[in-house]
C-alpha cells in the first residue's frame, strides 16, 4: 500500500518531478481556497469553483497515479458498466472518465452544472457520434426520458454535493433507470471533512435515499483488487472520507422482486458485476474509439 511520500514519488517517476508538484500544489491550493471562503457544498458554490477551477490538467489531478486510474477502470468501472450501455455521467469536467466511458456506451448522456466543463468536453470528444450533452441547474434529470438509462457514472463529483441535492437526485434514478439498470456513484462517506471538501452526506444516507426510492444498494467500498487499491491511498485505510456505492433498479419477475446479478471477479469489496454477454458497442467512429482504448485499456 503506498504513502503519500511513494504516492507523490510514483507520479514523479510516471510523468515528471513537476507534474507531481502541481498535484500538490493543486490540492493544497483547492483546500486552502475553500477553508479560507468557508463555501457550503451548495450547487451555487460547485458551481462557481468549478467554472474557475484551471482545467490544464484535464482533471487529472485527482487521478493519484495511472495505474491508479487504470484500476479504477478495470476493477470498478468495466464490471459495472458492460459494453453496449446506455450511460449517463454526471459531472464529466474535463473528460477525466467520459474517455473510458465511450467506447463502452451504445449511446453516453453527460450533464454538469458547469458550462465551462460541457464546452471542453464537446470540443475533446467531438469525433464521436454516440454522445449528447447537457447543462442542468445541478437538480433537474426531468430531460432524460424514463426507463432509457442502464448505468449511471459519477465519480469525484458527488463528494462535493449536499444531502438534500443528492436524495433529489437519487429520486430521480429511479425513473431514468431501466429494470436491471444500476448506477456506480462515489460519494462522502461520513459527512463535512475539509479534507478534499467534502459534504454532509455520508454512507448510511446513500442507503436510506436508495431504500425511500426503490433501489437496491449491492455493495459500498472504498477499496478494491483485493484491498491493494484505495479511493484516497495517501491516507491511512480508515482516515479515507469517501465510498463508492452501487446500487440497481429492481426487476419485477411475477411476484419477486430482484436485481439482476451475476458473480463477479473476486474482490475485496465483494463487488459484483454484470455477467451477462456483452453486445457490440455502435455508433463510435472507429479512429476515435482505438485512441480511447490506449489510455482506457481494451473494452
Amino acid at each position: 500500500m503506498l504513502t503519500g511520500w511513494e504516492t507523490l514519488t510514483e507520479i514523479g517517476r510516471e510523468q515528471g518531478y513537476l507534474h507531481a508538484l502541481r498535484v500538490v500544489l493543486s490540492r493544497l491550493f483547492l483546500g486552502v481556497r475553500l477553508r479560507l471562503k468557508r463555501l457550503p457544498n451548495t450547487i451555487e458554490s460547485n458551481l462557481q469553483i468549478w467554472s474557475s477551477h484551471d482545467w490544464s490538467e484535464g482533471g487529472e489531478e485527482w487521478s493519484n497515479t495511472p495505474e491508479w486510474k487504470a484500476s479504477v477502470v478495470e476493477h470498478v468501472l468495466k464490471p459495472n458498466v458492460p459494453t453496449g450501455s446506455r450511460v449517463l455521467e454526471i459531472g464529466p469536467g474535463a473528460g477525466r472518465w467520459t474517455e473510458c466511458l465511450l467506447p463502452r456506451a451504445e449511446h453516453l448522456v453527460v450533464v454538469d452544472v458547469t458550462p465551462v466543463c460541457i464546452e471542453m468536453c464537446k470540443a475533446r470528444f467531438k469525433d464521436f457520434g454516440n454522445i449528447d450533452y447537457f447543462i442542468n441547474d445541478g437538480r433537474d434529470l426531468s430531460f432524460i426520458p424514463a426507463h432509457s438509462i442502464d448505468r449511471i457514472w459519477s465519480w469525484d463529483v458527488f463528494v462535493h454535493i449536499q444531502s438534500t441535492d443528492i436524495e433529489n437526485y437519487v429520486r430521480q434514478f429511479a425513473t431514468i433507470l431501466a429494470p436491471g439498470g444500476r448506477g456506480v456513484i462515489h460519494h462522502s462517506k461520513s459527512g463535512v471533512s475539509q479534507t478534499g471538501w467534502r459534504s454532509d452526506m455520508t454512507a448510511q444516507k446513500m442507503v436510506d435515499f436508495c431504500q425511500r426510492y426503490g433501489l437496491d444498494v449491492l455493495q459500498q467500498f472504498d477499496s478494491w483488487d483485493n484491498g491493494r487499491v484505495r479511493i484516497w491511498p495517501a491516507l491511512p485505510a480508515d482516515a479515507g472520507p469517501d465510498i463508492v456505492t452501487i446500487f440497481a433498479k429492481p426487476v419485477q419477475v411475477g411476484r419477486l422482486r430482484r436485481s439482476q446479478i451475476a458473480p463477479a471477479e473476486p474482490q475485496s469489496s465483494g463487488l459484483n458485476a454484470d455477467g451477462s454477454t456483452e453486445p457490440s458497442s455502435r455508433g463510435l467512429r472507429p479512429s476515435s474509439a482505438e485512441g480511447l482504448a490506449a489510455v482506457c485499456g481494451p473494452r
